[in-house]
């Protein structure tokens, strides 16, 4: 009988890349209450892990499968990674276990005698162990020994040098930082027993974090949200009473900011280009919020239809997500250089619709989960190039924010520097 962690571990990573979801949308799906916690902790290990350390896992698998590694099935890829991982990286599981489970599963889900070349290939791994020879370091490139992709290492090498760039990928296959946005009244217990399991923020209100090694689960008035992320509502200042629009909101972790910080005499309009994302964004505001804002669809990069100008405008952009590999690390396998020049295009597109909303004097704020430049500075200089009634201002909100923005006035989260998500934002004034 195959072990239920490592089946479920299967299905959720072959979903992930058959369907290009995101592995925390998959995970929630899958860890459900037919698993025990310790298997859901396995599964999420295991599916992490494998996504983290996927070129170099592949690295190893083509010396042993030699030509035929472009030829094997996605599935048994996906199977032969996840139980090298275990293997190698993980070391707590017998290696007669994951690959009798890895056998089993080949001959369940695959065809064509997978099973042979999964039993093939896993003995031999286990028997060979090519990562311990002397000679191990220096046959695998520099991107490979980090779990990068060859042009993603190149481009962080030119901007940072390769020590930076080998320390900083290291980083970003380490677990991210347990975060979540408090909901709770201030002075209200988070849990209903014991000591208190959570640490709170000194730079962003409302922002907790669950201490390393701590499996404390947030109440019902929390949720998951990476710190960064909460950051940039907040470096509008004080809006209460403001007429608010969030271009791209779903999945809604900024908007309940949004509707907190405008108040009850405010209203924000939140929007998404698609009807299944504006749904969930309406349920998640449903949860949070009590009132104070809309959701309705709209392609933001169009003509607006809005007649009443806005105090305030977010375009919180679709990007690379470059800034979220800890958290996604599936984006590093998707995201290519060819991505870049069009997301830069559909952001400037977005960018100039929704600046025809701003009234004079108010606010538009401009932001990315990414670090690439063509997705961040390049978008604001061309637009700034193009519309001189605007000009960059320096947040000042909240107290601290002035040690993450720079000498352009523009704020950078940095993941290695904070145990945050990498974000860019940009606050513009129209002046006339």
């Amino acid at each position: 009988m195959v072990a239920p962690a490592r089946r479920v571990s299967l299905q959720v990573l072959s979903q992930i890349e058959t369907r290009a979801a995101f592995s925390d949308y998959v995970l929630n799906s899958a860890l459900t209450g037919e698993l025990e916690p310790r298997d859901c902790r396995l599964v999420t290990e295991i599916a992490y892990g494998t996504l983290r350390w996927q070129s170099l896992l592949d690295f190893v698998l083509r010396g042993v499968v030699s030509g035929q590694w472009k030829h094997i099935d996605p599935l048994v890829k996906t199977l032969l990674r996840m139980s090298l991982y275990q293997m190698w990286l993980m070391q707590r599981i017998p290696d007669h276990a994951l690959v009798h489970d890895a056998v089993e599963l080949a001959k369940d889900c695959t065809r064509g005698g997978a099973d042979k070349l999964v039993n093939a290939v896993l003995r031999r791994l286990s028997n060979d162990r090519p990562w311990l020879r002397e000679d191990f370091e220096r046959r695998c490139p520099a991107w490979d020994r980090v779990s990068l992709p060859r042009w993603l290492w190149q481009r962080w090498a030119r901007r940072y040098g390769q020590e930076i760039t080998r320390e900083y990928a290291l980083s970003l296959n380490n677990p991210p930082r347990a975060a979540y946005r408090l909901q709770t009244p201030p002075g209200r217990r988070l849990a209903q027993d014991g000591p208190e399991p959570f640490e709170a923020s000194d730079l962003v209100p409302g922002a907790i974090f669950v201490p390393k090694g701590g499996e404390a689960e947030p109440c019902e008035n929390t949720r998951a949200q990476d710190e960064a992320s909460q950051l940039i509502p907040h470096l509008l200042g004080s809006i209460e009473g403001k007429l608010v629009w969030d271009v791209c909101a779903a999945p809604g972790g900024k908007s309940s900011i949004l509707v907190e910080l405008a108040g009850s005499a405010g209203r924000v309009i939140a929007t998404d280009l698609h009807y299944t994302r504006a749904r969930r964004l309406k349920r998640s505001l449903e949860i949070s919020c009590n009132g104070g804002y809309d959701v309705l669809v709209l392609d933001a990069s169009r003509e607006v239809p809005f007649r009443l100008p806005f105090d305030v405008v977010v375009v919180d952009a679709p990007c690379s997500g470059l800034g979220t590999l800890r958290r996604n690390p599936e984006i590093k396998w998707r995201v290519g250089p060819q991505n870049l020049k069009s997301l830069h295009e559909a952001q400037s597109r977005i960018l100039e619709a929704a600046a025809r909303s701003v009234r004079v004097g108010g606010l538009l704020l401009y932001s990315t989960c990414s670090t690439e430049p063509e997705e961040n500075e390049a978008v604001v200089a061309s637009f700034l190039a193009s519309h001189a009634s605007y000009v960059l201002v320096r947040p000042v909100s909240p107290p601290g924010i002035d040690s993450w923005t720079g000498p352009d006035n523009m704020v950078r989260t940095f993941p290695s520097t904070r145990l945050w998500d990498g974000f860019f934002a940009a606050l513009l004034q129209r002046k006339n």
